[in-house]
C-alpha cells in the first residue's frame, strides 16, 4: 500500500503527457530529415556515456539533452566543445548557463537559464568544369555549414515528501523548454533556409536515494525549405532513468539508461552509461550504444580541478561514424547569484484620516535655557532687606 502525502502538481504530468504525444505521424525511413547534425551529441561527458544524460541533466549541456536540468545549476557555468568528425568535418559548440537572480514561476527556487550556438561544417565540395577549350576549371565550395542557436529555461515546479511504505520520499519535479533558431547553408547558397523549433523536458530526483529519471523531445517545430522542398527535422524523443550514490572516501558511481526515439524516421537507439568520480579529479567514463546504425562502444575521461574541467570522449564503433570531442568547461563559483527583491516601504499602521500631520506633530522639545544670575541676586537682595 502505497500512501501520497500529496499530489503531484498538475501541469508537470500534463507536460510529461505532451512529450509522449508529440510525435509527429508519417514518419520517414532512415536518412529522410534534415540537419542530421543535430542527433549529434554535443557533451562529450555524455558522449562518453554512450549518450545518455536526459536523467542526469546536471550541466549547462542539458539545454541538448533535457532543458529541465537548467534548475538544477547553482552557480553560473560556461562550456567549449571541439568535434573532430569524418574526414574534413568539424563541429564547435559553445554554452553559458546561469541561475537567475529571482524566484521562479512556481515559487520554490531560483530558475535557470542558458545560451548555446552550435556551428557545423560538413568539409568542402570540389567542383570540376572542361571549359569548351579543353582547360579544367576547378573551384571548391562549402559543401554544408549549419547553425543552431538555442535560449534555454528551466525550473524547480514541485518539491515534497511521499511516504511509501514507510519510507518518506523527497521527490523534486522540473520542467524546462528551449526555443531554438536554426539555419543551414548547402553549396554557399546565397538564400539559405532558416526555422524555428522547440525542446521540452521534465525531470524528477529523489536525492536521499540518488534516483532520477527524465524526458525530453527535441527539434520539435517546422522544417528546412531547400528549394519547392521542405525537409523536416530530426525529432527526437528520449526517456531515461539514472541512478547515483557515493561508495568510498570522495568517490561516487554513476549508472544511465536511455531510450531515444526518432519519430520523423522511425529510428530507435538503446543507450546505457557509467561514469566513476574518483577523489574529485578524475572521471572514468564508459558507454554502449544499441539498436541503431552507430552502435558500439563509448569512452572518455574528465579531469577536474577546482572550478575548472576538460573532458575528452571518444567512440569505438565504425570508422565512419567515430568522432572524437573535446570540451573545457568552467565554474564561477565565486559569483553568488543573489535573489533581488523589492525594497519595502514601511508605512504607519495609524488610518489615513487619525495620522497627525506635520503641523500637529509635536515640535522637538528645545534645552531650557539656566536661569540668569540676576535673578539669582535679586532674591539674595530681598532676603537681605528683610
Amino acid at each position: 500500500m502505497i500512501t501520497l502525502k500529496t499530489k503531484f502538481p498538475n501541469p508537470a504530468l500534463a507536460a510529461f503527457a505532451w512529450l509522449l504525444l508529440a510525435a509527429p505521424a508519417g514518419a520517414g525511413g532512415p536518412g529522410s530529415v534534415g540537419m542530421q547534425v543535430l542527433k549529434t551529441d554535443m557533451s562529450p561527458r555524455a558522449a562518453a556515456m554512450g549518450g545518455a544524460f536526459v536523467a542526469v541533466a546536471d550541466d549547462v549541456y542539458s539545454l541538448n539533452y533535457n532543458p529541465a536540468g537548467l534548475g538544477q545549476l547553482y552557480v553560473p557555468e560556461a562550456s567549449a566543445m571541439h568535434l573532430s568528425g569524418f574526414d574534413d568535418s568539424s563541429l564547435q559548440y559553445a554554452a553559458f548557463g546561469t541561475p537567475l537572480p529571482f524566484i521562479g514561476l512556481a515559487g520554490l527556487a531560483k530558475p535557470g537559464a542558458g545560451l548555446s550556438v552550435m556551428m557545423a561544417s560538413a568539409g568542402t565540395f570540389d567542383y570540376k568544369y572542361i571549359m569548351p577549350d579543353g582547360s579544367i576549371l576547378a573551384k571548391s565550395y562549402d559543401a554544408q555549414k549549419d547553425l543552431a542557436v538555442s535560449f534555454g529555461y528551466g525550473e524547480k515546479v514541485y518539491s515534497d515528501e511521499v511516504n511509501i511504505e514507510g519510507y518518506n520520499a523527497k521527490i523534486e519535479q522540473y520542467l524546462g523548454l528551449n526555443m531554438k533558431y536554426i539555419r543551414s547553408v548547402l553549396l554557399e547558397d546565397d538564400q539559405p533556409p532558416s526555422t524555428f523549433a522547440f525542446d521540452a523536458g521534465w525531470l524528477v530526483t529523489e536525492p536521499r536515494l540518488g534516483l532520477s529519471a527524465g524526458a525530453s523531445v527535441a527539434n520539435f517545430g517546422g522544417g528546412l525549405k531547400y528549394g519547392s522542398e521542405i525537409t523536416r527535422l530530426p525529432t527526437i524523443l528520449r526517456l531515461g532513468l539514472a541512478y547515483q550514490r557515493p561508495t568510498i572516501m570522495d568517490q561516487s558511481l554513476l549508472l544511465a539508461t536511455e531510450a531515444d526515439f526518432y519519430t520523423s524516421e522511425d529510428l530507435k537507439s538503446l543507450r546505457f552509461g557509467l561514469e566513476y568520480h574518483f577523489e574529485k579529479i578524475f572521471n572514468f567514463r564508459l558507454g554502449y550504444r544499441g539498436a541503431e546504425d552507430n552502435k558500439g562502444v563509448t569512452t572518455g575521461i574528465g579531469v577536474h580541478y577546482e572550478d575548472m574541467a576538460l573532458d575528452f570522449s571518444m567512440g569505438l564503433g565504425n570508422e565512419v561514424f567515430n568522432a572524437s570531442q573535446v570540451a573545457f568547461s568552467y565554474k564561477f563559483s565565486g559569483i553568488t547569484v543573489k535573489e533581488s527583491r523589492r525594497k519595502t516601504n514601511y508605512r504607519d499602521p495609524e488610518p489615513e484620516g487619525e495620522r497627525p500631520s506635520k503641523a500637529r506633530q509635536p515640535a522637538k522639545q528645545e534645552r531650557r535655557p539656566s536661569r540668569p544670575a540676576q535673578e539669582k541676586k535679586k532674591d539674595t537682595d530681598f532676603f537681605w532687606i528683610y
